[in-house]
């Protein structure tokens, strides 16, 4: 394995255990209503925690970083993608830069295990359809929070006229058309793009 390729999965890697324990240790305490001095030395405690946890592990996990069970890459998936949608403010922008990563690691992995092009074809699939049912899931997350903050079809009139100029009148019938049809090309956008990132990635391993 190149240093390069070594030094990115090593981001890729490092940041979960750190992530999880700080922002664990800070939500336990905050539930459980300590005081804030309380909630911000755990938050730190567990900060120490997953950088003594990633400074212990991180080599083995980079070394073994092609022969990972498929459970774990994808809790680790859906582990990175709970957290694009926090760092997007509830827009998935990174969750499509997880999806091309993906494509990516499913080339390389193939390549490292000696899998041949048609083998390694059938994993970009099912690695494109796995993110693609990522974003699904994402999408109704999106609907469910568009919901319970009761956004309605004023609101697309209000964006489409600040971003476009257009003034539209948008019923219920079509507030949900719009709902519908951005899901369906959000997730085809992510199936293509981890599809795209794919094939790119394997014009350039071989």
């Amino acid at each position: 394995m190149k240093k390069v390729e070594a030094f990115i999965l090593g981001l890729v890697f490092a940041p979960a255990p750190i992530i999880f324990c700080f922002v664990g240790a800070w939500f336990t305490t905050a539930v459980l209503g300590l005081s804030e001095k309380a909630v911000s030395t755990s938050a730190l405690s567990g900060l120490a925690v997953g950088l003594v946890v990633a400074a212990i592990f991180l080599k083995r996990w980079v070394r073994n970083a092609y022969k990972v069970n498929n459970k774990i890459l994808a809790a680790i998936y859906i582990y990175y993608s709970i957290l694009a949608i926090g760092f997007g403010m509830g827009i998935p922008l990174f969750n499509y830069i997880l999806g091309i990563a993906a494509g990516v690691y499913a080339v390389r992995r193939m390549y490292y295990l000696g899998a041949d092009e048609k083998e390694c074809k059938r994993n970009v699939k099912k690695t494109a359809i796995f993110t693609a049912a990522i974003m699904l899931m994402v999408c109704c997350l999106m609907v469910l929070w568009g919901l319970a903050g009761r956004v309605s079809g004023k609101d697309f009139e209000v964006l489409f006229k600040a971003l476009f100029g257009l003034k539209l009148s948008i019923d219920t019938a079509g507030f949900i058309g719009i709902i519908f049809f951005g899901a369906c090309a959000m997730i085809l956008l992510q199936y293509w793009l981890t599809i795209l990132s794919a094939k790119i990635t394997f014009k350039l391993s071989r």
